[in-house]
Order: structure tokens, then sequence, then C-alpha cells
């Protein structure tokens, strides 16, 4: 079966949402608002669905046309100014669902992520190694899928280095996990992320016993400028949308995991140990 890569990215789709919103609260039918815009009915039900080209300018002079307030308006032109994803992520757009390009999108946007990992370390943290064994268990192409996870890992929202904040559970140092020199590979990039100032890493240590994040690897994303957070899950099937805010899990999680300090010297002492075997 093909991906459904054609559907409409999420940005054109929430902009056509917001602008049909604006229509229906004027009680404006497709006809009088396409009257009213100068423009053709089918190409505003197009926009509104999220399938047809609209240019910020474009944008500007519809929301005019509605008398909408100016934050409305600036909100809304922005969001028309922004790119169906970042350029890194077209050319992986063929062999992608539209829901995964859609949460690669809207993760490219988000400058603080906070993400937990059991069972495998976070995405976002993988090193190389640990990245290829896991892409070769899948049967998927390592250097494509790398390539992919090495431009998320890298990516600057709006050209600044993201803020990362990892927490993992205790049982992933363990060298009973991958081939021991890919877990070594793994925990000493953790170490190396921890020691940039925009990241931090935790550790829930192991016998704490049972705690919210017993039930699954999940993102927090936030966004400058709105209080509204986006959550992701990872499951067999992959990465998607959590159906509910996941913070307050997070923020479970966070109560029993170390301290950084504690944590770095955890994982250390992993590695040691892995650098023994």
């Amino acid at each position: 079966m093909p991906v459904d890569y054609r559907a409409p990215n999420i940005n054109a789709r929430s902009l056509g949402q917001q602008l049909r919103r604006i229509r229906e609260l004027l009680e404006l039918s497709y006809p009088d608002a396409a009257a009213l815009l100068d423009r053709d009915a089918d190409w505003l039900a197009r926009v509104e669905t999220g399938f047809g080209e609209v240019t910020p300018e474009q944008v500007g002079a519809m929301l005019d046309a509605y008398g909408a307030p100016d934050k409305v308006r600036a909100v809304l032109v922005d969001l028309a100014s922004r790119p169906a994803g970042p350029p890194w992520l077209a050319r992986h757009l063929g062999r992608l669902k539209a829901l995964v390009r859609d949460i690669y999108t809207v993760e490219s946007e988000s400058p603080y992520i906070h993400t937990f990992g059991i069972a495998r370390m976070p995405e976002l943290v993988w090193c190389e190694e640990y990245a290829r064994l896991i892409f070769e268990v899948r049967e998927t192409d390592p250097d494509e899928e790398w390539d992919l996870l090495r431009n998320r890992q890298e990516h600057r929202p709006f050209g600044e280095p993201r803020t990362l904040d990892v927490i993992i559970d205790g049982y992933m140092l363990d060298h009973s996990g991958p081939r021991t020199e890919v877990l070594h590979a793994q925990v000493a990039h953790l170490l190396d992320l921890a020691a940039d100032a925009r990241t931090t890493v935790r550790v829930v240590p192991t016998g704490v016993g049972a705690y919210a994040g017993l039930h699954g690897a999940f993102d927090v994303l936030e966004f400058p400028g709105v209080t509204e957070r986006m959550s992701l899950v990872h499951t067999a099937l992959g990465i998607d949308a959590a159906q509910a805010d996941l913070w307050d899990t997070w923020k479970l999680v966070e109560e029993k995991a170390l301290t950084p300090a504690a944590s770095r010297s955890l994982i250390e002492t992993a590695r040691a140990a892995l650098a023994e075997r």
C-alpha cells in the first residue's frame, strides 16, 4: 500500500482550519466568502482543507477582508509563512506516512524537548552505532534511516541550538542489552551530551519499583510563545502522537530520577564496567 505522503502537511491543515473557523463565525457560505475575497469558491475550499497553495500575503488579504483582529492576523500570517517541513525532510517524504511527516515537522519547530526512554534509548540521543544496530533489526535501510535521524538530532529550530531534557530508565545501562561495544559507544555518547549545557541527562535508578514511566517511552515538546505542548509516544509500531498531554507523567518520572550529577556518576560507572568486558 503506498504511503499517504500527498496529504496536506500539518501547517497547511492548521491554517485551513483557522480560516474556516473565521469564515463560519462570520456566517459566510463558500460562495459569499469567495465573492468577498474576489476568489473562486473551489480555491477557498482547497485552502481551508490544506490542499490549496496560499501565500502569506494572500492570507493577510483574506483576514483584512474578514475584518480579523490584528493579533489573529499576525498569528495566521506567520503560520502561512512556515515551510511544509525542514529541507532535509523532503528527500524522505516518499517513504514516510503523513502522520510521521507531520510529527517530524512539528518536532523541528520545538526548541525544548523532554524525552524519556525505556527499553531503548530515546531516538534523539542515539549514537550512530546504536542507531544502525536498531535499523538493522528493523530491516530498514540503515543509511537512509541514519541520515533522517542525524538531521533530526542536529536540527536547530529557528536557527538556535535545541535544549534537550533526557531521562532514561537505569536498566538500559545494564550490559545485557545490545552488543557490548555498541552499548559502550552509546553510554559514552550520553556522557558527551551531558557535558553540553543545553542537554540534561538523568537516570531513573533500578530498584525504585513501579513508576509512571513503565508505560513506555515518550516525548513532550514545548514551543516558544505558547503554553500548549505536544506529546509523542514511541511504540513497537513507531512514533505516534499521544492521545493526551503527558506533562504530568513527565513530572512523575522526574520525581524518580537522580540528579544530573548523580546520574553522570552512574553512567560513568556503567561505561567503566562495559570497557572491562
